[in-house]
């Protein structure tokens, strides 16, 4: 995915599709856990620059019931992306998958390379349309 959809933090404005703020193709200085932990509020080391390559789809735990077996199944749901795919501009080949809740604390404390602005909103005509058409429709009622 190019941008990441119902985001905890989005966009403002006019945002249905909840557009958040980390867009793919910003690079960071991922830091390691280390330097969060650190009372005395250590240095940042800027070192290796990562780039953010793509938004991958969710998982929701135990979403769906089976009928056939009886048992609660994960589901992999697009558009729920909290994993956000990263790769190490000094060595190319390391690629890691990183909470995006992570890069919104990177971005907070200014460990970019360059001011990463916020991705663009994507045509939400449809998703207008499709909520109009539902609450228009006239309503079954249950026999």
């Amino acid at each position: 995915m190019l941008r990441q959809y119902h985001a905890p933090r989005f966009r403002g404005g006019d945002n249905p599709l909840r557009v958040g703020v980390i867009a793919a193709g910003s690079i960071y200085y991922l830091q390691n856990e280390a330097f969060f932990r650190d009372r005395t509020g250590g240095r940042a080391i800027c070192r290796t620059p990562w780039l953010v390559e793509a938004f991958l789809n969710g998982t929701a735990g135990a979403a769906r019931r089976n009928r056939d077996t009886g048992r609660w199944e994960s589901v992999h749901r697009a558009g729920r992306s909290d994993m956000a795919r990263v790769r190490s501009l000094r060595d190319r080949r390391i690629v890691r998958e990183i909470a995006v809740r992570t890069l919104i604390v990177h971005d907070d404390l200014g460990l970019w390379q360059q001011p990463t602005a916020c991705p663009s909103l994507p045509d939400a005509g449809h998703v207008r349309e499709a909520r109009t058409a539902r609450a228009l429709a006239p309503r079954r009622c249950a026999a």
